[in-house]
Protein backbone atom coordinates (compact mmCIF):
# COMPACT_ATOMS: atom_id res chain seq x y z
CA UNK A 1 0.00 0.00 0.00
CA UNK A 2 2.94 2.71 0.95
CA UNK A 3 4.33 1.47 -2.73
CA UNK A 4 0.53 2.60 -4.29
CA UNK A 5 0.44 5.57 -1.58
CA UNK A 6 4.13 6.92 -3.09
CA UNK A 7 2.66 6.49 -6.80
CA UNK A 8 -0.30 8.47 -6.52
CA UNK A 9 1.75 11.38 -5.17
CA UNK A 10 3.82 11.26 -7.70
CA UNK A 11 1.17 11.25 -10.44
CA UNK A 12 -0.16 14.44 -8.38
CA UNK A 13 3.70 16.08 -8.43
CA UNK A 14 3.51 15.53 -12.15
CA UNK A 15 0.30 17.48 -12.81
CA UNK A 16 1.26 20.19 -10.24
CA UNK A 17 4.93 20.22 -12.21
CA UNK A 18 2.61 20.84 -15.82
CA UNK A 19 0.05 23.32 -14.13
CA UNK A 20 3.73 25.43 -13.07
CA UNK A 21 4.92 25.53 -16.53
CA UNK A 22 4.76 28.81 -18.08
CA UNK A 23 6.46 28.33 -21.39
CA UNK A 24 4.42 29.88 -24.43
CA UNK A 25 4.23 27.53 -27.82
CA UNK A 26 7.78 29.24 -29.39
CA UNK A 27 6.59 28.80 -32.62
CA UNK A 28 4.32 26.52 -34.89
CA UNK A 29 5.26 23.11 -35.47
CA UNK A 30 6.87 22.44 -39.07
CA UNK A 31 3.89 21.55 -41.08
CA UNK A 32 0.66 22.63 -39.48
CA UNK A 33 -2.61 23.59 -41.09
CA UNK A 34 -4.56 26.31 -39.38
CA UNK A 35 -7.09 27.67 -40.22
CA UNK A 36 -10.04 30.53 -38.62
CA UNK A 37 -12.74 29.55 -36.34
CA UNK A 38 -16.36 31.01 -37.54
CA UNK A 39 -18.25 32.91 -34.19
CA UNK A 40 -19.96 29.66 -33.53
CA UNK A 41 -19.41 26.55 -31.08
CA UNK A 42 -16.31 24.68 -32.79
CA UNK A 43 -18.14 20.99 -32.76
CA UNK A 44 -21.11 22.97 -35.38
CA UNK A 45 -17.54 24.14 -37.38
CA UNK A 46 -16.63 20.51 -37.35
CA UNK A 47 -20.00 18.30 -38.17
CA UNK A 48 -22.85 20.76 -38.17
CA UNK A 49 -25.07 18.47 -39.58
CA UNK A 50 -24.83 16.23 -36.75
CA UNK A 51 -26.00 16.33 -33.03
CA UNK A 52 -23.80 16.61 -30.07
CA UNK A 53 -19.96 16.88 -30.40
CA UNK A 54 -17.47 14.89 -31.49
CA UNK A 55 -14.93 16.75 -29.04
CA UNK A 56 -13.46 14.71 -25.82
CA UNK A 57 -13.92 18.41 -24.22
CA UNK A 58 -15.88 21.47 -25.74
CA UNK A 59 -13.67 24.08 -24.47
CA UNK A 60 -10.10 24.94 -24.71
CA UNK A 61 -7.58 22.95 -22.22
CA UNK A 62 -4.38 24.10 -21.19
CA UNK A 63 -2.15 21.32 -21.68
CA UNK A 64 1.44 19.77 -22.83
CA UNK A 65 2.76 18.01 -26.15
CA UNK A 66 4.79 15.67 -26.88
CA UNK A 67 6.15 15.08 -30.86
CA UNK A 68 6.93 11.84 -32.30
CA UNK A 69 10.40 13.77 -32.85
CA UNK A 70 10.95 14.05 -28.99
CA UNK A 71 10.17 17.96 -29.09
CA UNK A 72 7.72 19.29 -26.35
CA UNK A 73 5.66 22.33 -26.27
CA UNK A 74 4.14 23.35 -23.06
CA UNK A 75 1.07 25.98 -21.72
CA UNK A 76 -1.14 24.58 -25.20
CA UNK A 77 -4.63 25.43 -25.60
CA UNK A 78 -5.75 21.86 -26.58
CA UNK A 79 -8.76 20.00 -27.95
CA UNK A 80 -9.12 16.44 -29.12
CA UNK A 81 -11.44 15.23 -31.46
CA UNK A 82 -12.61 11.60 -30.98
CA UNK A 83 -14.29 10.51 -33.52
CA UNK A 84 -11.47 12.41 -36.34
CA UNK A 85 -9.02 11.48 -33.91
CA UNK A 86 -6.99 14.74 -34.20
CA UNK A 87 -5.35 17.14 -31.77
CA UNK A 88 -6.08 20.50 -32.21
CA UNK A 89 -3.98 23.61 -30.63
CA UNK A 90 -4.73 27.18 -29.97
CA UNK A 91 -2.55 30.33 -31.47
CA UNK A 92 -4.34 33.78 -30.09
CA UNK A 93 -7.83 33.78 -29.24
CA UNK A 94 -9.14 32.64 -32.78
CA UNK A 95 -6.72 30.35 -34.74
CA UNK A 96 -7.09 26.66 -34.77
CA UNK A 97 -4.31 24.40 -35.94
CA UNK A 98 -4.37 20.91 -36.57
CA UNK A 99 -0.89 19.03 -35.91
CA UNK A 100 0.64 17.48 -39.12
CA UNK A 101 3.61 15.97 -37.36
CA UNK A 102 3.03 12.95 -35.30
CA UNK A 103 2.17 14.03 -31.64
CA UNK A 104 3.31 11.03 -29.20
CA UNK A 105 1.25 12.11 -26.26
CA UNK A 106 -0.63 14.94 -25.14
CA UNK A 107 -1.43 15.56 -21.42
CA UNK A 108 -4.68 18.29 -19.98
CA UNK A 109 -5.89 19.07 -16.72
CA UNK A 110 -10.47 18.81 -17.19
CA UNK A 111 -13.28 19.00 -14.98
CA UNK A 112 -14.17 16.10 -13.74
CA UNK A 113 -17.65 16.77 -12.27
CA UNK A 114 -16.92 19.55 -9.37
CA UNK A 115 -12.72 18.55 -9.11
CA UNK A 116 -10.52 18.77 -11.88
CA UNK A 117 -8.24 15.85 -13.03
CA UNK A 118 -5.32 15.00 -15.41
CA UNK A 119 -5.82 13.10 -18.64
CA UNK A 120 -2.74 11.60 -20.35
CA UNK A 121 -3.48 10.65 -23.97
CA UNK A 122 -0.26 8.44 -25.90
CA UNK A 123 0.17 6.79 -29.10
CA UNK A 124 2.14 4.36 -30.91
CA UNK A 125 0.69 1.12 -29.78
CA UNK A 126 0.24 -1.98 -31.93
CA UNK A 127 -2.55 -1.56 -34.27
CA UNK A 128 -6.35 -3.67 -33.24
CA UNK A 129 -9.18 -4.01 -35.04
CA UNK A 130 -9.87 -0.38 -36.71
CA UNK A 131 -7.11 1.24 -34.35
CA UNK A 132 -3.77 2.09 -36.03
CA UNK A 133 -0.48 3.00 -34.40
CA UNK A 134 -1.64 7.35 -34.83
CA UNK A 135 -4.68 6.37 -32.54
CA UNK A 136 -4.90 7.76 -28.87
CA UNK A 137 -5.37 5.85 -26.08
CA UNK A 138 -5.93 7.54 -22.55
CA UNK A 139 -2.90 6.12 -20.20
CA UNK A 140 -4.73 5.17 -16.73
CA UNK A 141 -1.64 3.07 -15.10
CA UNK A 142 1.85 3.09 -16.60
CA UNK A 143 4.15 1.13 -16.20
CA UNK A 144 5.26 -2.16 -17.50
CA UNK A 145 1.25 -3.02 -17.41
CA UNK A 146 -0.39 -0.05 -18.59
CA UNK A 147 -4.29 0.10 -18.48
CA UNK A 148 -5.60 1.74 -21.58
CA UNK A 149 -8.85 3.29 -22.46
CA UNK A 150 -9.54 4.21 -25.54
CA UNK A 151 -12.45 6.44 -26.18
CA UNK A 152 -14.29 7.02 -28.96
CA UNK A 153 -17.83 8.63 -30.47
CA UNK A 154 -19.57 6.58 -33.12
CA UNK A 155 -22.87 7.86 -34.85
CA UNK A 156 -26.25 6.75 -34.30
CA UNK A 157 -29.45 6.79 -36.25
CA UNK A 158 -32.27 8.12 -33.94
CA UNK A 159 -35.72 7.97 -34.84
CA UNK A 160 -37.17 11.36 -35.11
CA UNK A 161 -39.61 13.10 -32.10
CA UNK A 162 -41.34 16.01 -31.34
CA UNK A 163 -38.33 18.20 -31.44
CA UNK A 164 -37.14 16.70 -34.23
CA UNK A 165 -39.27 15.07 -36.67
CA UNK A 166 -37.09 13.27 -38.79
CA UNK A 167 -34.33 10.89 -38.15
CA UNK A 168 -31.24 12.08 -37.37
CA UNK A 169 -27.77 11.31 -36.86
CA UNK A 170 -26.23 11.70 -33.01
CA UNK A 171 -22.52 11.49 -31.73
CA UNK A 172 -22.46 8.95 -28.46
CA UNK A 173 -19.91 8.26 -26.17
CA UNK A 174 -17.87 4.84 -26.28
CA UNK A 175 -15.24 3.51 -25.12
CA UNK A 176 -13.18 0.45 -24.48
CA UNK A 177 -10.43 -1.32 -21.91
CA UNK A 178 -7.25 -2.50 -23.15
CA UNK A 179 -4.12 -3.54 -21.60
CA UNK A 180 -0.32 -3.06 -22.62
CA UNK A 181 2.68 -4.98 -21.79
CA UNK A 182 5.27 -3.29 -22.48
CA UNK A 183 7.89 -6.01 -22.39
CA UNK A 184 5.66 -8.02 -24.86
CA UNK A 185 4.51 -5.83 -26.72
CA UNK A 186 1.10 -7.35 -26.59
CA UNK A 187 -2.14 -5.15 -26.76
CA UNK A 188 -5.10 -7.37 -25.25
CA UNK A 189 -8.35 -6.15 -26.04
CA UNK A 190 -10.71 -6.37 -21.99
CA UNK A 191 -14.06 -7.30 -21.90
CA UNK A 192 -14.33 -8.95 -18.69
CA UNK A 193 -11.91 -9.75 -15.92
CA UNK A 194 -10.95 -13.17 -17.04
CA UNK A 195 -8.82 -11.47 -20.03
CA UNK A 196 -7.19 -9.27 -17.92
CA UNK A 197 -6.51 -12.40 -15.63
CA UNK A 198 -4.92 -14.72 -18.84
CA UNK A 199 -3.12 -11.57 -20.12
CA UNK A 200 -1.06 -11.14 -16.90
CA UNK A 201 -1.08 -14.60 -15.50
CA UNK A 202 -1.69 -15.96 -11.53
CA UNK A 203 0.06 -12.69 -10.47
CA UNK A 204 -3.37 -11.11 -11.26
CA UNK A 205 -5.48 -13.17 -9.22
CA UNK A 206 -3.35 -13.39 -6.46
CA UNK A 207 -3.35 -9.68 -5.97
CA UNK A 208 -6.98 -9.32 -6.40
CA UNK A 209 -7.35 -11.96 -3.47
CA UNK A 210 -5.13 -9.89 -1.35
CA UNK A 211 -7.34 -6.78 -1.49
CA UNK A 212 -10.21 -8.76 -0.78
CA UNK A 213 -11.95 -8.20 -4.10
CA UNK A 214 -11.13 -11.56 -6.25
CA UNK A 215 -14.32 -10.92 -8.85
CA UNK A 216 -13.38 -7.22 -9.75
CA UNK A 217 -15.62 -5.88 -12.32
CA UNK A 218 -14.24 -3.75 -15.14
CA UNK A 219 -16.45 -1.27 -14.83
CA UNK A 220 -15.07 -0.27 -11.54
CA UNK A 221 -12.15 1.87 -12.54
CA UNK A 222 -10.69 2.35 -9.05
CA UNK A 223 -10.69 -1.07 -8.26
CA UNK A 224 -9.24 -1.97 -11.76
CA UNK A 225 -6.45 0.75 -11.61
CA UNK A 226 -5.03 -0.60 -8.46
CA UNK A 227 -4.53 -3.98 -9.20
CA UNK A 228 -2.69 -2.96 -11.93
CA UNK A 229 -0.81 -0.72 -10.43
CA UNK A 230 0.21 -2.89 -7.38
CA UNK A 231 0.95 -5.48 -10.06
CA UNK A 232 3.72 -2.82 -11.22
CA UNK A 233 5.10 -2.79 -8.05
CA UNK A 234 5.63 -6.73 -7.70
CA UNK A 235 9.38 -7.59 -8.42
Amino acid sequence: MRKIYLLLCSLTSLAATYSQINNQLPQLPNGTVSFVLEDRPIHERMHPSIVGSPLLQNDWTAGAVTMADGRHFYDVHLLYNLYDNILYFRRGEKEMCEFVEPVQEFVFRYLKGADSATALYRSGFPPTGKNTEKSFYEVMTDGKFQLLNYRYKSLVRVKGDYVRKDEYNKFEDRSQLYLFDTQQKRLTRLNTYSDLSIAIGPQADSVARIMGKPKIRLNNETDVKLLITALNHLK
